[in-house]
């Protein structure tokens, strides 16, 4: 007799009562962008205190916003609750000083460069700032896809507790997270993040160290090769789309995924994929450096391969 299939109630947006671990019951973020609201909200839902460091204070607003913004939707459509969003916010904070970090069990750098950025740098001046911070045993990761964590890690003392942690947030049904381990990092650590992930009702990808992990590494070659059929007149930007989606089972298209992940990010993973590997199928396609220059980054500015409204619905 096959064993029944048991599928978790959050997925049809039902409530259930959430409740926390002693191990993993206050988890920093330093960093509120897309990421770190995805991040912040996914880890109150289930009972965890979040503490996310911005810049300042409109930041801060903006963040918590936006966060909120996501739970109404979720009321809308997911069938999510008041009192849920309520809890949820209740347990999350914005601050602006790093030292509201301490007693956090783990913290996840999630900062966003912009494309001309030297992102290695900013990230490694995080984890040592946080090492000065957090306790011995808390863990500290980084949410990045294309920086090596043994790179961030090798200015540190306890470089055993770094690891990788990156969290797929292109889609509301994502549940994926992609682990790696540093050169340094020990097993207890990680196997107390397997343990942290499965918390919170998320599907742990293992992979070994590698610039752009998996995920970044496949959909940026899907993406470029996407921009070219469109140059060459192959296909338009929404049959390309339409055929992904319908052909492929793909619940957004590739250009739909760019736009919101923003394509000056997307353009950042491309150029430190083609600087790590040298391989020309990772090199921008001149379609998305055309709408950066004309300073089309997708959704966050109302323009990328398609145009947005206010609210960030398709026009």
């Amino acid at each position: 007799m096959a064993e029944p299939i048991i599928e978790s109630i959050e997925d049809f947006g039902l409530s259930k009562k959430k409740k926390s671990s002693k191990l993993f019951s206050k988890v920093g973020i330093v960093g509120c962008g897309i990421d770190g609201q995805y991040i912040a909200r996914v880890c109150s839902s289930y009972g965890i205190e979040v503490v996310f460091v911005e810049q300042n204070q409109e930041k801060i607003m903006t963040s918590l916003a936006n966060i909120e913004a996501n739970m109404d939707s979720r009321i809308r459509t997911w069938g999510a609750t008041e009192s849920e969003k309520r809890a949820v916010m209740s347990r999350i904070t914005g601050t602006t000083e790093m030292d509201d970090l301490k007693g956090c069990d783990l913290v996840i750098e999630a900062i966003r460069t912009n494309y001309k950025s030297t992102s290695l740098d900013e990230r490694r001046k995080v984890f040592e700032d946080l090492e000065k911070i957090v306790d011995k045993s808390c863990i500290i990761a980084t949410n990045s896809s294309i920086v090596i964590v043994s790179d961030l890690s090798e200015n540190l003392e306890y470089k055993d507790r770094c690891i990788s942690i990156h969290f797929m947030i292109n889609s509301n049904e994502s549940r994926i997270v992609e682990i790696t381990k540093g050169l340094y990092t020990s097993d207890e650590v990680y196997e107390k993040v397997i343990q942290f992930v499965k918390m919170i009702n998320r599907v742990v990808i293992p992979v070994e160290e590698s610039v752009g992990l998996i995920s970044v590494r496949m959909f940026t070659i899907i993406l470029n090769e996407a921009c070219e059929m469109a140059l060459e007149g192959v296909g338009s930007i929404d049959d390309i789309e339409k055929l992904m989606m319908t052909g492929y089972g793909m619940r957004q298209g590739p250009f739909s995924i760019a736009d919101k992940m923003g394509l000056d990010r997307v353009v950042r993973w491309m150029n430190n994929l083609f600087n790590d590997f040298g391989s020309p199928r990772y090199k921008p396609n001149a379609l998305i450096k055309k709408l950066i220059r004309q300073q089309h980054y997708g959704i966050g500015s109302g323009k990328g391969f398609f145009e947005y409204n206010e609210a960030g619905d398709r026009i």
